[in-house]
């Protein structure tokens, strides 16, 4: 997968990748293993979005609050793999 410089207005750039260019730009966040208070959450494990942005957005939104507001146990990060976002739990401690 490439990287490619945009040029936009007059000096600013913007890297994209060359899939979002060619009109694939839907993306998901997937959470890789729910744990108990995942499943107890009011989140979904797998959500899809119209950008790579607002996925990417959502998902450390969502990491944010399992790692302030869940048991602690587990400590969540986000991953960009393939076109989607992951969040990916790890034992805390």
């Amino acid at each position: 997968m490439g990287i490619t410089l945009v040029k936009e207005n007059s000096n600013l750039f913007m890297i994209q990748f060359a899939k979002f260019l060619k009109g694939d730009n839907m993306a998901a966040v997937i959470v890789e293993k729910a744990c108990g208070c995942f499943r107890n959450s009011d989140f979904e494990q797998e959500t899809h979005f119209a950008s790579i942005d607002e996925a990417l957005e959502k998902a450390n939104e969502m990491c944010i609050i399992m790692n302030e507001d869940f048991c602690h146990k587990h400590k969540f990060k986000t991953e960009y793999i393939d076109g989607n976002v992951m969040i990916k739990m790890e034992m805390n401690g």
